[in-house]
């Protein structure tokens, strides 16, 4: 796992803000953590608000292509201790109970409990969909967990059926959710995920994280546009679906502690394969000119632009400011993880932050490659 993600947590007040039992038969933008795997905001509410042009730092060179998380405060160790390492042969199907995994430990300043905040005051409970799932209903939490949302929303604007399909409200509350089991493989400088063919059902009991002082709204993933209980389930569900991985899955955290540490772009990619079933990777930005005689540049913004015009999501992580002394421009924030939306006419590259706020401004070519750490996670 190189890049991190997940410092880029939400700190709410007065608004938005475990135990995994295993069956036997997988707002306001915060400070951002550097992009060693944790995301992180930076500025005062977390973002990186300063609009003037930064000097212009070298690009990365091609080994620091999975150099931390976004999102969270341990990438470094993350390194060394991945979460997401390699799953084992042989999978099968798996089914476990995810009730109420472990959370990070209380922010001094805000109270974190399990609660009920998809139930109205009305007795009625919030909708599981309200319409095609769509990215601008995805919203980070208090957590550094943008690598995550990043790519459910992702799914949700490419792939809308898949969300609809993986998620299900039983008739005693629960929710069941889906997920394709993988499998890792290495190809050069790919990194490669496929579905087995089996899969992992989880029992997602309704129970969410919640602030005491805004006891009605999920502390962490949530609806932005909206309010739909799709979200936060499915971020339980990946926060509880490491209570059926066995001996061979290293974790340096469990529950919601674990998406706090951030995410590298495989990371991403997995959970692409575990969402749609399908294939995904990560990649480099191209460095040299091609056999066609296109420079690297195009060929990035070429295949951006297939990729997306095929329904493919395609998501990327900011560098690290503080191993690069700088600040971001177009409002970007260090160690965050991003979804790529468009490349434009002009050759400008849009991106959205999970925070459902804050969006950067386009970037050029250049800006991009500066700000973006050179490796980008896809279906295909």
């Amino acid at each position: 796992m190189s890049e991190l993600y997940g410092s880029g947590a939400v700190a709410e007040t007065g608004a938005d803000s475990a135990a995994v039992a295993v069956d036997e038969g997988p707002a306001e933008p915060v400070e951002p953590a550097e992009p060693v795997e944790p995301e992180d905001l930076d500025g005062p509410a977390g973002l990186a608000l300063d609009s003037s042009e930064p000097e212009e730092p070298a690009p990365l060179e091609p080994s620091g292509r999975e150099e931390g998380a976004e999102g969270g405060f341990l990438g470094r160790v993350f390194e060394v201790t991945s979460w997401w390492s390699e799953p084992g042969e042989g999978a099968v199907d798996r089914h476990a109970t995810v009730d109420r995994p472990d959370f990070p430990e209380e922010n001094p300043m805000t109270e974190v409990r399990y609660g009920t905040p998809l139930d109205r005051p009305d007795g009625e409970r919030i909708p599981l969909f309200d319409g095609p799932p769509a990215r601008e209903q995805t919203k980070q939490g208090i957590i550094g967990d943008c690598g995550i949302i990043s790519t459910l929303g992702a799914v949700a604007g490419h792939r809308p059926e898949a969300i609809s399909h993986c998620i299900r409200e039983n008739a005693d509350g629960t929710y069941e959710v889906t997920l394709h089991q993988t499998k890792r493989s290495l190809y050069g400088d790919w990194s490669r995920f496929a579905p087995t063919g089996s899969v992992t059902v989880l029992t997602v009991t309704p129970d969410l994280p919640v602030q005491s002082d805004a006891p009605h709204r999920p502390a962490y993933g949530k609806s932005g546009d909206g309010d739909v209980a799709w979200v936060p389930i499915l971020e339980k569900a990946v926060a509880g679906v490491d209570a059926t991985w066995d001996e061979r899955r290293a974790r340096l955290a469990e529950g919601y502690t674990r998406l706090d540490l951030g995410s590298l772009p495989s990371h991403r990619a997995e959970l692409l394969t575990q969402l749609t079933g399908e294939a995904a990777y990560t990649d480099d930005f191209p460095t040299q000119y091609d056999m066609e005689g296109r420079s690297p540049d195009r060929q990035l913004l070429e295949t951006f632009r297939e990729k997306l015009a095929d329904g493919c999501p395609v998501l990327v992580g900011t560098v690290n400011l503080e191993r690069e002394g700088r600040s971001l421009p177009k409002g970007l924030i260090d160690r965050h993880a991003y979804e790529v939306t468009e490349v434009d006419d002009r050759g400008l590259i849009h991106l959205r932050n999970p925070h459902n706020l804050a969006h950067p401004q386009p970037l050029t070519v250049a800006e991009f490659k500066r700000c973006i750490k050179n490796r980008y996670t896809t279906i295909g």
